[in-house]
């Protein structure tokens, strides 16, 4: 009896026709009993039927078809000697091919028709179960990881994989590399994988480095009345101390990603700079530059036989102002420019030597860079002052051996 007709509660009945209660003779009686092969889900079995067509013998043998069943040859087919009827019934399958699930339908009778019944490739596949395993009416469940190609980058490195994986923990595996307490995978472990994808491995690095930094030296100002306003000098020379810091610095595949500090250790202090700033006023000459200064720069050397009187006061020839004047135009004595006057000329506005001029020993061409005309020695104290102040502004007191 074929197993799978009991499952389906069929039952097969007994011949409809007595052999022994026929009327016409045995003769008509073998002529009408056909020998048919009845094969049910790949089971086969001999029978002898007095059916006319292929639907007589099904219902005869009480098998209720389906419309997903297959019946080959149809049941309206008539029924001829050695005749082979088929019958494929419909089968549930609960399918999941790489983690995708879907419920179907086959009418073939084991898992690997079912599977090419179904267009899945199982060439290479991992299967829950062998292919000939014969399917049932209902609860049938094939899994299927199908065969990939990957390539998993580790370490510079492309590493091919060629084999039935599911995840991306199989496929890592399967290239024989390994992963450190903190290193990871482009996707996490459990992802499902498909052909053709690219896995990374991130190698992660905590390292602790030590770094030496400058710490910047302060810089303190102080006020003296020993220096002119706008003059400064250098009291204590300052030095930039020195530290080491240490960080716990991260890295994935080399690059850094994070970086903390974590510790500070002073290796040298840093020593301030102390810079004296000048509070001191200068002092303003006696006489500011007012109509009689003016009257000196616009009348030039035709003062000077009144100077000559002024002068006696204060030493040789000063054009159109005395010695005296000079000295207070220069901010007196412990004056920057009383000194630089004192040793240039002698606080002589005509001085020379041939090559420089004035108060200040302007060389020509220098005279001219600041604006001057004609020669030095030949402009007002006040002019000649006004000059060098500019001369100083622009180059520094550089400028004067004298400073």
């Amino acid at each position: 009896m074929i197993d799978f007709l009991k499952n389906r509660k069929v039952q097969i009945a007994a011949q409809a026709v007595v052999i022994t209660g026929l009327v016409g003779g045995t003769g008509a009686v073998v002529t009408m009993n056909k020998p048919v092969t009845l094969e049910v889900n790949g089971q086969a079995e001999e029978i002898r039927t007095f059916g006319g067509t292929v639907g007589d013998i099904l219902d005869s043998h009480e098998i209720d078809v389906d419309k997903r069943d297959q019946v080959k040859p149809g049941v309206g087919t008539k029924v001829d000697r050695d005749m082979t009827i088929t019958v494929n019934t419909a089968k549930k399958v609960a399918l999941s091919v790489d983690g995708k699930e879907t419920n179907e339908w086959t009418n073939a009778n084991t898992v690997g028709q079912a599977l090419a019944d179904l267009g899945v490739d199982a060439k290479g596949a991992d299967l829950n179960a062998k292919a000939s395993q014969r399917l049932k009416d209902e609860g049938n469940d094939i899994e299927v990881t199908t065969s990939k190609d990957l390539t998993v980058v580790a370490d510079g490195k492309d590493h091919k994989v060629s084999a039935a994986v599911g995840t991306a923990k199989e496929a890592l595996k399967d290239t024989g590399v390994k992963l450190d307490k903190d290193d990871f995978l482009s996707v996490p472990m459990s992802a499902e994988v498909s052909d053709g994808q690219v896995l990374t491995v991130n190698r992660v690095k905590n390292d602790t480095v030590k770094d030496k930094q400058a710490i910047k030296a302060k810089v303190e100002t102080k006020k003296s009345d020993s220096l002119y306003e706008g003059e400064t000098k250098v009291e204590t020379e300052g030095k930039d101390g020195e530290k080491q810091v240490t960080y716990k610095v991260k890295t994935i595949n080399g690059e850094e990603v994070k970086k903390e500090k974590k510790d500070e250790k002073v290796l040298s202090e840093p020593k301030t700079k102390v810079v004296i700033q000048g509070t001191k006023k200068k002092e303003e000459p006696a006489d500011t530059g007012g109509s009689d200064s003016g009257d000196s720069g616009d009348s030039g050397s035709g003062d000077s036989g009144d100077s000559g009187d002024s002068s006696t006061g204060g030493g040789s020839g000063s054009g159109s102002m005395s010695t005296a004047e000079i000295k207070a135009m220069l901010g007196g004595p412990g004056s920057k420019w009383y000194s630089v006057v004192e040793c240039e000329s002698n606080f002589d506005p005509k001085a020379s030597n041939g090559t420089h001029f004035g108060l200040f020993q302007f060389l020509p061409s220098t005279w001219q860079a600041m604006g001057g005309s004609g020669n030095p020695s030949d402009a007002s104290p006040q002019e000649q002052f006004q000059r060098a102040k500019k001369l100083q502004a622009e180059a520094g007191w550089g400028q004067w051996a004298c400073a």
